[in-house]
Parts: structure tokens; C-alpha cells; sequence
């Protein structure tokens, strides 16, 4: 039987990390002496969120104690977009516009102007944006790593940092993404242009990239779900730990998507 899968609430958050971890075995071998070691379990993420019950409106104490409930003991999950790798406040420059540009839906209009174009879905889709469109392409191999140009970024500028996460987007399909790590430092040119180096091979050729792309799985609670007392006076916040869970593991997830709206 499929597990539920949640929605994280949108609550504020004091700190968090998101790592993986690739649990390994070491064996000796009995005719040679040497040691060997090998992957004893399937690599998987591991994060911890530590929730403000003051931040978001006052409602961060709220939303545990209800994602408590509905996760019945841990049964079931949530998914998690990935928090900040690096310093925040470089993560929030790169979230902007400037490096990540938002697609609108359009279509032909048939009102009083035939040649305007209204949002919503038909027949004639564009491809409009807000923001600055930053554009890849196409990726190369380049030893054990990949090289993928880009070009539309802010001139002169540190655009990512080693670790920092990037969604490459399908140009036909917005909803065809996938996510690659920055291998580097990534600094433009005064054009505007880099060569990002990349942990993979992606398999989206000319693609538009999103600067701040964040990775993104779905999570069981490890071990006991978190517990806060409430002060007199002051904030006070619930720390939550958890790890990856698979799909073939459980039977299948049932997705929630509109759990808090």
C-alpha cells in the first residue's frame, strides 16, 4: 500500500541542512589481505529543518503540530525542496530575477483585439517570461565531469558557488527539468557568459537554466518527531531530522499537493 507524500507547510526557518550520505561496507579479503570496500545501501539525502514558531505569521507551531498528525507516527512523508548549501544571503541574490526567469502561460486572444494575447492555456502557446531568460548549452564531457555554457547572467559577477544546485528546463516543456550541481566557482565575463562544471551529465541540450534550482526528494521523519515547549515570553522552534525514502521501498507514494491551501 502507497504512502502519503505532504507538501512541506510554509513555515519560517532557523536553519537547516541538506547532505547525503552512501552507507559502505569494508570486507578483508582472506587469500590477499587487502581491504575492499563497497556501497552497502543506496545512496540517500538526509535533512534537518528547524522550524520558527514565531516566523510566517505566528503560525510555525501550528503547522508541526498538524504535519505531526497527518504523518501518523512517521508512516508517512513529505517533500522537501532543498535548503541553502551556501551562506543564504547569497542563495537570496540568486534567487532574483536576474538568474532565474519565470514562465508565463499564453494564448491567442479572441476578444475585441484578435492579435492579443491573454494568459491561460489553447492553441498557440509562447514562450514569454519574467525576468532575465539565462540560456545553456550544449553540455560536453569533460574528464569524469561536465562542461555546460551559459550566457544571459549578470556581467562580471560570481553567479554560484561549489555545491550550489542549477535546474536545467526543457525549452519546449517547462515541466521537463532536471538538477546538476556547480562543480566550481562559476564568475562571468563582462558578456555575461560562463562555463558552469557540473557533477553530471544532463540530458537537456539548449536548455533554460535556473540559477537557483533547488534539489528536491521525499523524506520520512528519522526517529522520534520533534517536540518544543513553548515559552513565557521569546520564540521557540521544533527541529525536525529526516531521511530519503523511495518509492519501491513502500509501495508507492500518493501525492497531497494542496494540503495547506
Amino acid at each position: 500500500m502507497p504512502i502519503q507524500v505532504f507538501p512541506w507547510p510554509p513555515v519560517g526557518a532557523l536553519g537547516g541542512e541538506w547532505t547525503q550520505i552512501a552507507p559502505t561496507a569494508r570486507l578483508r579479503s582472506g587469500l590477499t589481505g587487502r581491504d575492499q570496500m563497497q556501497a552497502s545501501q543506496p545512496r540517500r539525502r538526509i535533512a534537518t529543518v528547524v522550524v520558527s514558531a514565531l516566523a510566517a505569521g505566528r503560525m510555525g507551531a501550528g503547522y508541526c503540530e498538524t504535519l505531526k498528525q497527518i504523518l501518523d507516527g512517521g508512516i508517512h512523508a513529505v517533500r522537501l525542496q532543498s535548503s541553502p548549501i551556501n551562506w543564504w544571503l547569497d542563495e537570496l541574490q540568486r534567487q532574483g530575477e536576474t538568474m532565474n526567469a519565470n514562465p508565463l502561460a499564453w494564448r491567442a486572444g479572441s476578444g475585441p483585439n484578435p492579435l492579443a494575447y491573454q494568459a491561460g492555456s489553447g492553441p498557440n502557446p509562447l514562450n514569454w517570461y519574467s525576468g532575465l531568460v539565462v540560456r545553456g548549452g550544449v553540455p560536453v564531457a569533460a574528464g569524469a565531469w561536465v562542461h555546460l555554457p551559459a550566457w544571459g547572467l549578470p556581467g562580471n559577477a560570481i553567479v554560484g558557488r561549489p555545491g550550489d544546485f542549477i535546474r536545467i528546463y526543457d525549452l519546449a516543456d517547462s515541466a521537463v527539468s532536471e538538477i546538476a550541481r556547480l562543480m566550481r566557482p562559476a564568475a562571468t565575463n563582462s558578456a555575461g557568459e560562463v562555463t558552469l562544471k557540473l557533477d553530471r551529465m544532463p540530458s537537456i541540450s539548449n536548455g533554460r537554466i535556473s540559477m537557483a534550482g533547488q534539489d528536491e526528494a521525499v523524506f520520512r521523519v528519522e526517529g522520534a518527531l520533534p517536540r518544543a515547549v513553548q515559552p513565557v515570553s521569546g520564540d521557540w522552534s521544533y527541529t525536525w531530522n529526516f531521511r530519503e525514502v523511495f518509492a519501491e521501498e513502500v509501495g508507492g507514494f500518493q501525492e497531497r499537493p494542496n494540503t495547506w491551501t
